[in-house]
């Protein structure tokens, strides 16, 4: 095996580590790398493993030493299903380890904390840091509804007008959250140019001219992941500070809900971070139950 670190891939090299993803998504139930990690391919440091010198990747790892807005460098890592068990996953943690000066500021995301995950953090002796869990509510019954608050106008987004405002909102509601606190127009952009993207299920809540809140939702074809059946996704709900509190969130929430449940799809999905009891609990009383988590893996 030959593993090689690499500060920029090449086209054949990318295509083949969106390839490996999508394979062992296919046999995981989850895909193993994240999608800001795929969207931002020519960033960051890649740790590629080959069984030959100019092999195809049968191993990755991606490494953002630039971080989390904690100041942590974060990892991710896959290999094929079809090359397993031959030590892949364990060269590619040490690499990771081995690159990193301050090991203390490391996290490693294991995408649905699969047994493989497990035994790695296990056998390098890694601690749990942080649980982002999904949670998961059928649409198969009625949705309540909600009026939104005195002065509270709910409209759809409009690309290519609208980025900047939702940005800063985004950033403002997300100021303590180690990955959403940080995102840039292009961030919006970047997902726009995605299949998935549908301004139709983008809402904005606008007071006195200014966005004061949104919900971004995004649909998601059948595959292992969900269930083997398409699936809704509350993607982002976002409140400026001096709106919360006035059950916007909430109103907002629900707009997406009955978008997603007039397409037709039989459930929708959500990710959360375990201990946000505050919004665990918003989301339970909407009726979501927790489906399974995403782990960040931190030497001792």
């Amino acid at each position: 095996m030959e593993l090689i670190w690499q500060d920029k891939l090449s086209e054949e090299q990318a295509d083949q580590v969106r390839a490996l993803v999508a394979a062992a998504a296919e046999v995981d139930g989850r895909a193993p790398i994240g999608e800001h990690v795929l969207l931002n391919l020519d960033a960051g440091d890649h740790l590629v493993a080959t069984e030959r010198a100019g092999g195809p990747v049968v191993g990755y790892a991606f490494l953002d030493r630039a971080g989390d807005n904690d100041g942590n460098a974060v990892a991710e890592l896959a290999v094929h299903p079809e090359h397993r068990r031959r030590g892949t996953g364990s060269a590619l943690v040490e690499g990771v380890l081995g690159k990193v000066s301050d090991r203390s500021k490391l996290r490693i995301w294991a995408h649905g904390e699969t047994p493989a995950a497990r035994h790695l953090a296990e056998k390098f002796g890694l601690r749990r840091a942080r649980e982002l869990w999904r949670m998961r509510r059928s649409l198969a019954d009625a949705l309540p509804t909600r009026e939104a608050p005195e002065g509270v106008v709910l409209r759809t987004f409009r690309p290519g007008e609208d980025e900047a405002a939702m940005v800063a909102v985004n950033n403002r509601a997300f100021s303590w959250h180690p990955e959403q606190g940080g995102w840039t127009e292009a961030d919006v952009r970047a997902r726009e140019a995605e299949e998935w993207f549908d301004a139709n299920g983008f809402f904005l809540a606008e007071k006195a001219g200014e966005v004061v809140g949104f919900h971004w939702t995004k649909v998601h074809p059948a595959s292992p992941g969900t269930g083997g059946e398409p699936i809704g996704e509350v993607y982002v709900v976002g409140i400026d500070p001096d709106a919360q509190g006035g059950g916007l969130g909430s109103v907002l929430t629900l707009a997406g809900l009955h978008h997603l449940r007039s397409l037709g799809l039989p459930a929708v999905m959500l990710y959360v971070e375990a201990d946000n009891t505050a919004a665990v609990r918003v989301y339970e009383k909407l009726g979501f139950s927790r489906w399974d988590a995403d782990v960040q893996f931190a030497p001792v």
